[in-house]
């Protein structure tokens, strides 16, 4: 897997479409946010998932999306971007898969749907 900038925004746009986060943002809003992070699979360098970090009421929150079928590589992202940041960051939802990959990846769960990942 490799995490990197966006690649191909028409690429990148179809993903969006498809696999719509909870919490949707504007897709003007993801592809200009600096804490885009798109990670591709290694083998044939297409896009498997995105995931985006923005200040939320005060909080350091993570997001994303991938394609279906990406259970290990989503685990390895979230953990790369966290090891990256190094700051205690929350996650919220509503997706009992999206909250198992989270706690795999060192979150853990607070309550209902947040989640924390702490430094």
């Amino acid at each position: 897997m490799i995490l990197d900038k966006c690649r191909d925004i028409t690429e990148f746009k179809e993903l969006y479409n498809k696999r719509q986060m909870p919490n949707s943002y504007e897709f003007f809003w993801l592809i200009n946010n600096p804490n885009l992070y798109c990670f591709y699979d290694e083998k044939d360098n297409f896009l498997r998932g995105y995931i985006t970090l923005q200040e939320e009421d005060g909080e350091l929150t993570l997001s994303g999306a991938s394609i279906r079928k990406n259970f290990k590589e989503n685990i390895d992202a979230v953990k790369m971007v966290c090891k990256a940041v190094n700051k205690t960051i929350y996650a919220y939802t509503p997706l009992k898969h999206a909250g198992l990959v989270l706690r795999k990846a060192g979150f853990k769960r607070l309550y209902d749907n947040k989640y924390v990942y702490e430094v």
